[in-house]
């Protein structure tokens, strides 16, 4: 995981593989990490694809260095 706070857009919705691109890990982990409740994910109706807001990813970031 990347040590300094990720650059994301707290507002914006971003999917499992933007996500864990931002936060410099598999997309595999993301997905676990989902599965343990450190990140939210909710599913889009349209396409159905799962995403999330930066404000998530941030507050996963923090759950692990702060």
């Amino acid at each position: 995981m990347i040590i300094t706070k990720p650059e994301v857009e707290p507002d914006g919705l971003y999917n499992q593989g933007q996500a864990a691109k931002a936060l410099h890990i598999d997309r595999h982990t993301i997905a676990r990490y989902a599965a343990n409740g450190l990140i939210k994910f909710k599913v889009r109706k349209a396409g159905k694809a799962m995403i999330t807001t930066g404000a998530e990813i941030i507050k996963c970031w923090k759950s692990m260095y702060l």
